[in-house]
């Protein structure tokens, strides 16, 4: 596989355990003395102590902070699994590129700095530059089947978010005494910045590419010329997302 690619796969799964890791500890301070010349043995710790400690649950807003970057987390894999599906179609010589009219009156440049414009104000993270995004996107030199695994663990990987949500984010009709606010919450709670409409429409979007994604490789794989297929975009399951059948 290319090593861009992996190397993205790294650093995000570093960056989930990263997350997972410091949400497991515990802040506390520890009191500094001089150091004895014996061995010493550790103090004992009373048992009101072990039982403060183990009722001691992190605050609900952790939560909420947990559900808002693992949507982030949803949402980037799809962003990164469509732009990998639609390169490994144009490989495949199922999508063409744009006419060559769309720049008739500007250059792509223009246009991608006119919709990034909004975050040219921001001075941390650094702005995207056009040559970023085209090294960023230039996929030519990853062969078909790197490409189209790549894809498809994207979609995986969001499929796998959507379980979770689904299983954190609970139905309205619920009892909310059984439901733990730093668990889980229910789907009408204004503190959540996603609801289960949303999650079913986004697994939608997982689930249908993916199946797409397993017959185009099928078909590579065989040996078969893809070119006769028809490629359909749509935006039934999703306003956002779109999925991409083929025919």
């Amino acid at each position: 596989m290319d090593l861009r690619i992996k190397m993205e796969q790294e650093e995000e799964e570093r960056k989930a355990k990263g997350l997972l890791l410091q949400q497991s500890k515990k802040k506390g301070k520890t009191k500094k003395g001089k150091k004895s010349k014996g061995p010493t043995s550790p103090a004992p710790i009373a048992p009101a102590a072990l039982t403060a400690e183990a009722s001691v649950k992190p605050p609900a807003e952790d939560f909420e902070d947990r559900l808002d970057y693992t949507s982030l987390l949803l949402h980037r894999n799809l962003c990164r699994g469509l732009v990998r599906y639609i390169a490994a179609l144009r490989q495949a010589k199922l999508l063409c590129d744009p006419p060559a009219s769309i720049t008739m009156f500007t250059t792509h440049q223009q246009r991608f700095e006119k919709r990034f414009e909004a975050f040219s104000t921001l001075y941390q993270p650094p702005s995207l530059s056009y040559e970023d995004y085209m090294r960023g996107s230039d996929f030519s030199a990853v062969q078909s089947k790197d490409l189209l695994a790549s894809a498809t663990e994207c979609f995986r990987s969001g499929k796998g978010i959507v379980d979770w949500l689904l299983d954190v984010v609970v139905v309205e009709s619920c009892d909310e005494a059984t439901i733990d606010g730093t668990e889980k919450r229910k789907d009408d709670d204004f503190y959540i910045s996603i609801r289960r409409e949303e999650i079913m429409a986004l697994a939608k979007v997982c689930v249908t590419n993916s199946l797409f994604l397993h017959k185009l490789a099928s078909t590579t794989a065989g040996g078969k010329n893809p070119g006769s297929s028809k490629v359909s975009l749509e935006f039934k399951a999703h306003k956002q997302y779109c999925t991409l059948s083929i025919t």
